[in-house]
Parts: C-alpha cells; sequence; structure tokens
C-alpha cells in the first residue's frame, strides 16, 4: 500500500491501534477509525494527532453490526482490525469470531484489497505468569507456549 491509499483502523482508539493511527498518518494515509463512541473525550487524542484533522475521520462502528462496518469499510484500500478481543475468556471468544466475520466479510463486500488482523489484547494479555495487578505496558508480551 502507498501513501495517499484510504485505509480503515477499527478499535482506533485503543492503544496498539492509537499508535498504528499515528504512523499511518505521518505516511501521508487518509485514515478512517471506527470507534464505539467517536464524540467520548478517552478518543481526544487521535484528533490531536499529527495530520489527522486533514487526513482522519472517525466513524460509530460497532463490530457486531455489520451495517456499521460497510458504512466505514466502503472505499477502503485496506482494513487494519485491530480491535478484536483474543482471549480465551469464554464470554470474549464468540464476540471475537463474530467480530472477526463481520470484518471479513464487509470488507469483502466493500470490495477491500486487503485485511491486517491483529489484538493488542492478544499479544500482551495471554500469559499465565504475568501479575494481575501489574500495568499493562510495552514491556508485557503474551507467552507463545501458552
Amino acid at each position: 500500500m502507498a501513501s495517499g491509499m484510504l485505509v480503515c483502523v477499527t478499535g482506533a482508539g485503543g492503544f496498539v491501534a492509537s499508535w498504528l493511527v499515528k504512523h499511518l498518518l505521518q505516511e501521508g494515509y487518509i485514515v478512517r477509525g471506527t470507534l464505539r463512541d467517536p464524540e467520548n473525550p478517552k478518543n481526544a487524542h487521535l484528533k490531536e494527532l499529527e495530520g489527522a484533522k486533514e487526513r482522519l475521520s472517525l466513524y460509530k462502528a460497532d463490530l457486531m453490526n455489520y451495517d456499521s462496518l460497510c458504512n466505514a469499510f466502503k472505499g477502503c484500500d485496506g482494513i487494519f482490525h485491530v480491535a478484536s478481543p483474543v482471549s480465551d475468556d469464554p464470554n470474549l471468544v464468540p464476540v471475537a469470531i463474530e467480530g472477526t466475520k463481520n470484518v471479513v466479510n464487509a470488507a469483502a463486500d466493500m470490495s477491500v484489497r486487503r485485511i491486517v488482523f491483529t489484538s493488542s489484547y492478544g499479544a500482551v494479555h495471554m500469559d499465565p505468569n504475568r501479575n494481575p495487578n501489574k500495568v499493562l505496558d510495552e514491556t508485557c508480551w503474551s507467552d507463545t507456549e501458552f
């Protein structure tokens, strides 16, 4: 993909997604970010990123709502699906599966050329030896053997 292309980042307000949005803007991409509530003050940092005024738009979307994803993905060249709770929590597994199916189906129906799938939760949380009271940050990684 090249600068100037339109991409969408699901869960744009999350830790990893925010950094991805920042990087994409710095590289000249036009970025759409999906959020459950774009007006929530916790997402205000996105609007302050360099290039955001010119090339960032925030869309209200829910992974469980296919139509909201189609709206956000229409015209996009690529999707970065970052908003997926990869977990061993039995309550989150169905949400992750259905949400990802909705993302893939909406992207296909909107003729999106590429999808990148990742999860910050999956990258840092899956460690049975992690102290549950420790704040998760860039020093924390999931145990690949687990």
